[in-house]
């Protein structure tokens, strides 16, 4: 059965184009429902049991037949509306989506690719109905579905069906700032999902009496400004987006100056609009407005911080708790500190902060679980503990090692979803390192610049030196809270919860904070900071590149030098035979000409030395095990290596593993030539 017989008789009973067309879909679904909104049908299609095993699919899929010629945003907006209809919203699966339309498949193609709230599924009408082979329409869902890394999302999330283990936190949230008019802080490590949170908020509790507000104090527009002007920037985008929800434009007052200007005045006349009852403000990163560690730019905000807040705390008393505001950051000096020098601080415990807790062991299994279905992928129940284990809870880590698995596997199979063990993450432990490598940085960076000392705390502890920082801990319960409640530390053992931050801190913890320390005071945004190398293993890798160029140089001349009993010139022309023509180089011959042997060496780089060898590889061969094919392997790996000290760029640990295999495999070698 691919139709049911009332959707047969009602909906396509005076459809015989959308009959047929959802009767291509048999192979697969049921049909169940059938309705148009909005220019476009759409049905209900109940997965059969082949397609529930394969996918993982518990409801029902919506399905959107596009009869225009042209498939544009409109379609888009039809399968927003329909997934938000009280009627279907818990019926329907929540990612997939079966699109069927009669526009160009390239754009098409390009509508649906720039898009992530959705898996959207494309069958042009003509090639459902008459292209077809067995599993056609199976075969394209595990393409487009295996095609999507759904792990890998690096930006906050803005959909609740990609959100997990925080609906607790979002809903009590919601209701100190709804419900009761209070005020919140929202703390964390960097990319632990705050400005998810902040959006989830914004979302659930969107309605047309509410202005919720979200602004990002990293931004130099908000953190370069004086107080009175970000003020102003506040309630003109308030303003706007009041209009913006229907209601009429309210009178523009002046303009702020440090001398006048009434905010809270402002803020009453904005809830005297008709229909309007309540505004909430979101400011993110809020360590940019802080004193004290705010940026060089916004050092003004050690003077700025106390009349700002002092404005929005008026505000908020003098409207009964209708105007309530939430921050968020990683370091809650700002609500939590009393004073800030002798000024009081005016919002010490006028907002309660909540701090982002890892993921607990459900969560994790629930979004790894999840996601992975969509994927492709389907996770051995010990895989959950593991990655909990193996990354603290921490969602975005977690997410990073699982795109890794799907970077590594084939999820296009159209039979079944492939199977990931744990074994399979330990494989691939090497690769995920270098994958997570930029996003430690990140959650270290939080610490390098706004906890300086407790960084090197952590990088003590890193080092084994438990015993010290346990002391520590005993003498400074705010640190030991600092470390358990943001997932870095065990409150019990005081064991780094994330391996991987452990080891990354030995290694590298000193050389990155000496590096970026220029900018602790966060005077450029963290995510255009460029890598930074480890100077010291560059000039080791160097050094030892170096001497190996100077080892191949002095056997080419010493083995030339015997063949040709030691004429230079024609040492000269076997040399210059080898050399390949370039720019600086148009006839390699010209390297000796008015020089000696000696000097003209010198200009002879890795590549022309690989290509010398090369050339007289029957001299040489007995040299390199008469393995011509390994020889070239350990050539380019030492000659790649040249870019990291010419361009000064990071340089994984799997790539220093191969230069030191090469580099060594080549000692190996020239150890066997007494070199004169």
């Amino acid at each position: 059965m691919a139709i049911r017989d009332n959707v047969l008789n009602g909906h396509f009973a005076r459809r015989p184009i959308e009959r047929q067309l959802a009767a291509a879909l048999g192979e697969c679904f049921d049909i169940t429902y059938g309705n148009e909104q909005q220019g476009f049908s759409f049905w209900l299609a109940e997965p059969n049991r082949a397609t529930k095993e394969r996918f993982a699919l518990n409801q029902e899929v919506l399905v959107i037949y596009s009869p225009h010629k042209r498939t544009d945003a409109r379609t888009l907006t039809t399968i927003e509306d329909i997934s938000r209809n009280k009627d279907f919203k818990n019926r329907i699966d929540r990612v997939l989506i079966l699109l069927i339309h009669c526009g160009d498949q390239a754009a098409t193609k390009d509508l649906i690719a720039n898009q992530t709230s959705w898996i959207i599924v494309p069958f042009s009408q003509d090639e459902l109905v008459h292209a077809r082979g067995n599993l056609f329409v199976r075969s394209r869902i595990s393409e487009h579905a295996g095609a999507a890394d759904l792990f890998g999302m690096s930006s906050p999330i803005r959909v609740d069906k990609y959100l997990f283990g925080r609906d607790e936190l979002i809903q009590s949230l919601s209701n100190r700032l709804i419900e009761k008019g209070e005020n919140a802080g929202l703390f964390g490590l960097r990319k632990t999902g705050k400005t998810s949170v902040l959006f989830a908020i914004e979302r659930r509790t969107a309605d047309r009496s509410r202005l919720m507000k979200y602004f990002d104090c990293q931004n130099p527009a908000h953190h370069n400004s004086r107080w009175w002007h970000l003020l102003q920037q506040i309630r003109d985008s308030l303003y706007e987006s009041a209009v913006a929800l229907g209601h009429p434009r309210p009178k523009s007052p002046p303009d702020y100056t440090e001398a006048s200007g009434n905010f809270s005045h402002d803020m009453t006349s904005l809830l005297q609009i008709r229909g309007l009852e309540r505004i909430v403000l979101m400011l993110d990163e809020i360590e940019y407005i802080t004193p004290n560690i705010s940026g060089a730019l916004g050092k003004h905000w050690d003077a700025d911080f106390v009349p700002f807040w002092q404005s929005i705390r008026a505000a908020h008393q003098e409207t009964a708790g209708a105007l309530s505001f939430i921050v968020a950051g990683v370091n809650p000096a700002g609500i939590e500190q009393t004073h800030f020098g002798t000024a009081p601080n005016p919002i010490f415990q006028l907002a309660t902060p909540h701090f982002l807790e890892p993921l607990s062991p459900a969560s994790v299994r629930e979004m790894v679980r999840t996601v992975g279905k969509y994927t492709g992928l389907s996770f051995d129940e010990d895989t959950y503990a593991y990655l909990q284990a193996q990354y603290g809870g921490h969602p975005y880590l977690i997410r990073l090692a699982c795109s890794e698995i799907w970077a590594n596997v084939d999820t296009r199979q159209m039979e079944q979803r492939v199977a990931v063990s744990r074994a399979m993450f330990e494989a691939l432990h090497d690769k995920i390192v270098e994958r997570i490598a930029r996003p430690l940085k990140d959650i270290l960076l939080s610490l390098v610049w706004w906890y300086p000392d407790d960084y090197d705390l952590l990088c003590l502890a890193a080092s084994g030196d438990n015993s010290f920082v346990r002391d520590y801990l005993k003498d400074s319960d705010t640190r030991a809270v600092l470390f358990t409640r943001y997932g870095l530390l065990d409150a019990a053992t005081g064991a780094f919860v994330i391996p991987d931050l452990r080891d990354f801190l030995n290694e590298h913890g000193r050389v990155y904070e000496r590096e970026i320390s220029p900018f602790r005071r966060s005077d450029v945004p963290p995510d255009v900071l460029p890598d930074v190398p480890d100077i010291e293993l560059l000039g080791r890798l160097f050094q030892k590149k170096c001497a190996l160029e100077v080892q191949l140089r002095t056997l080419i001349v010493t083995y030339l030098g015997v063949r040709y009993n030691w004429n230079q010139v024609e040492i000269a022309k076997a040399i210059a035979s080898a050399l390949t023509r370039r720019n600086d180089r148009k006839d390699p011959m010209d390297t000796f000409v008015g020089r000696s042997l000696k000097d003209a060496m010198n200009d002879v780089y890795t590549r022309d030395l690989k290509d010398i060898i090369d050339r007289h590889w029957q001299m040489f061969s007995g040299i390199f095990d008469e393995n011509r094919q390994r020889f070239d392997m350990n050539m380019d790996a030492v000659n790649k290596a040249r870019r990291y000290d010419g361009h000064v760029k990071v340089i994984t640990a799997k790539e220093v593993e191969n230069f030191e295999n090469s580099y060594n495999w080549f000692e190996r070698c020239l150890a066997r030539v007494k070199m004169l």
